[in-house]
């Protein structure tokens, strides 16, 4: 019989040890993948680790990789908020596309306006409107007690299919385009860029703003301490005052409201009008989840996470333009990361006890 017994002591070399042990792990799955899906896996392992130096201009392809670990940092740090106190938002693609959606109609409602000052107002409806989206499965597990996993995975479909039908319906632009879209926005609405020629742009300050915040406040402020108190005896956090229903608001309002920002810096910074939702959505509120938890909650590891899953991503990109592999290969390496992250941060905690089991004989 197999049995798993709590640490006494752990300090921060088991920590450690545990996250090169992962690292090995994945990375022993990585190349052993690019050598079944390559004919030149070699080639591919070497382009996949040194992309960035090669083909396009170093800034440029660095540019892509904080682009992508903006977003999910950005949403996986909010995530983390309620993973901490073991509520369980899975539904940030939802969020996101609702904190585009907000925006966008923000910019309608004022009157499609052509001034910068719009700008900080797009962001602000886009946190509204993530938010809102994410006080759904908040007031069902309050008044219903509904498990959220189910009901904010849910409403992710049914705010993509919202998405779609604004642009194929009340919302639709140019009837020539070839997929269904918005009008765009005004260029001086839009995220402006910090270095040309890169996909850096003002829009990513803003959400590392945003970060730094959010992660001072989750370690040095009351409201870390109650949703780690939550998250390791919640029976505690009734006897210290603290409610629980107040923790599932909180943890769903911030959620929602990171995610709603990235969509609103989404839509200002990288395609500047809606889209159908399979062409729009990119998948980052789903990757979160995966990076939350790759950092162990805790806002230095989800930042180094989501580089290590950016720079992954943009690697299997690069690949598949120049070695025709199948760039879906990022997606079955953020998984495997995923199990060997979690099944080494289990062993960091407990140690794995082999007992015989005993039959008593009957007289």
């Amino acid at each position: 019989m197999i049995q798993l017994e709590l640490r006494q002591n752990t300090n921060w070399w088991t920590s450690l040890r545990s996250i090169l042990l992962a690292l090995l792990i994945t990375a022993a799955f990585s190349v052993a993948v690019l050598f079944v899906m390559s004919d030149r896996p070699a080639d591919a392992i070497w382009q996949m680790l040194s992309f960035p130096w090669q083909g396009r201009r170093m800034e440029v392809q660095f540019g892509l990789v904080l682009q992508q670990s903006a977003y999910l940092a950005v949403i996986a740090l909010g995530l983390s908020v309620g993973y901490r106190a073991n509520i369980w938002n899975i539904g940030a693609e939802g969020q996101f596309a609702f904190g585009s959606i907000g925006a966008y109609a923000a910019y309608l409602l004022m009157g499609s306006p052509d001034s910068g000052w719009a700008f900080p107002a797009l962001l602000l409806a886009g946190i509204i409107g993530g938010c809102l989206w994410a006080m759904i499965p908040a007031f069902l597990r309050v008044t219903c007690n509904t498990n959220e996993l189910l009901t904010s995975l849910m409403l992710v479909y049914v705010a993509s299919h919202l998405l779609t039908y604004l642009c194929i319906g009340p919302l639709k632009g140019d009837p020539k385009a070839g997929q269904a879209e918005t009008y765009p926005i005004a260029e001086s609405v839009q995220a402006s860029k910090l270095i040309s020629g890169t996909e850096l742009h003002t829009g990513l300050l803003v959400l590392f703003v945003a970060f730094i915040i959010l992660a001072a406040i989750l370690l040095f402020t009351l409201l870390g301490y109650r949703l780690k108190v939550a998250q390791h005896t919640p029976r505690a956090e009734r006897f210290a005052g603290f409610s629980p229903n107040n923790t599932v608001w909180l943890s769903f309002a911030i959620s929602g409201a990171m995610a709603g920002l990235a969509g609103a810096v989404y839509l200002t910074a990288e395609t500047g009008k809606l889209i159908q939702a399979e062409n729009y959505l990119e998948n980052f509120g789903f990757a979160a989840i995966i990076i939350a938890f790759l950092g162990r909650l805790h806002p230095v590891g989800i930042l180094l996470a989501a580089l290590m899953i950016s720079y992954v991503n943009v690697g299997a990109s690069y690949i598949q333009a120049s070695l025709q592999v199948d760039d879906s290969v990022a997606e079955l390496i953020e998984v495997v990361a995923l199990f060997a992250f979690l099944g080494c941060a289990v062993l960091d905690q407990y140690t794995v006890k082999f007992k015989r089991t005993t039959t008593r004989k009957v007289a």
